[in-house]
């Protein structure tokens, strides 16, 4: 994907504490959008990278910051949106602050340089919980004195959550360069939330097929939403039509719009754009 950097003609600079920032950093890019005060996508920035490590994302984050004007701006909100698999969901009913950190540490690994966050899920009366280096975090309240730390998977199952459909059987898959996310939810209830380190579409599609078969999930009446960077990827959406009946690539339509000629995968996109919308 090719970098972009647009600015909608009538942003005013001037203006910025009227409007919202949203940022998604990765090892795979950064990228950050402005919407003003009437919701208008005003600022579209995307900066494609491979970094090959989460020490290089920070220093490339770091340097963003810094550097770029737009970001040097103050806004009414800020939101971060790191991009990574190392996070959990914890029931509410186990969930107290005084043992985050040892229910945390039962699938993922934290350091003494690890902050914990910690979101609730209020549909599901769950916590999303993450942590971000103790030292990039007090660097990024202090470049943005109003901001919100979440994951991608905050805005993906929130997101999922407002499609869930009566009497029906959903999957969605939120597909990154290293790993994805799978969702099943029945009968608008959270069955089943996981990640899976994957290298190609097959991957994808075996992990998905034995989720399927462990959940006791009819193919024939099963919808699935695919989001994410692979969404272009056309030996997943060959194995995907394969296997399961029509599945739904989303798109996120604003970007063609105000892009017009540029090659991009919108889909790609979407959590970073509804980040602001999310109720944070």
């Amino acid at each position: 994907m090719q970098s972009i950097y647009f600015v909608d003609s009538n942003f005013t600079y001037e203006l910025s504490t009227q409007s919202i920032l949203s940022i998604r950093y990765a090892t795979d890019g950064f990228s950050f959008c402005v919407h003003d005060a009437r919701d208008k996508l005003m600022v579209f920035v995307h900066e494609p990278y491979a970094a090959d490590s989460r020490e290089a994302v920070i220093a490339r984050l770091k340097n963003y910051l810094v550097n770029d004007v737009i970001l040097n701006l103050r806004f009414k909100k800020v939101y971060l949106m790191p991009c990574f698999s190392e996070r959990t969901i914890i029931p509410g009913a186990l969930f107290n602050k005084a043992n985050v950190a040892t229910l945390y540490s039962v699938n993922q690994e934290i350091t003494p340089d690890d902050t914990l966050l910690y979101h609730h899920i209020e549909k599901i009366d769950a916590y999303l919980v993450e942590t971000i280096n103790t030292t990039l975090n007090n660097f990024v309240r202090e470049h943005f004195p109003v901001l919100q730390i979440v994951n991608e998977a905050y805005p993906f199952i929130q997101g999922a959550l407002t499609k869930a459909l009566h009497g029906s059987e959903q999957i969605f898959l939120n597909i990154q360069a290293n790993f994805f996310d799978i969702l099943f939810i029945k009968d608008t209830r959270v069955q089943l939330f996981n990640s899976f380190n994957h290298r190609t579409a097959t991957d994808i599609v075996y992990f998905l097929l034995n989720c399927i078969k462990e959940c006791d999930i009819q193919k024939e009446k099963l919808h699935v939403s695919v989001f994410g960077a692979a969404t272009n990827d056309e030996k997943l959406k060959e194995l995907l039509s394969t296997y399961l009946p029509t599945p739904y690539f989303a798109k996120e339509p604003i970007l063609n719009g105000i892009l017009p000629g540029k090659e991009i995968n919108s889909s790609y996109f979407i959590h970073l754009l509804n980040l602001h919308r999310c109720g944070l």
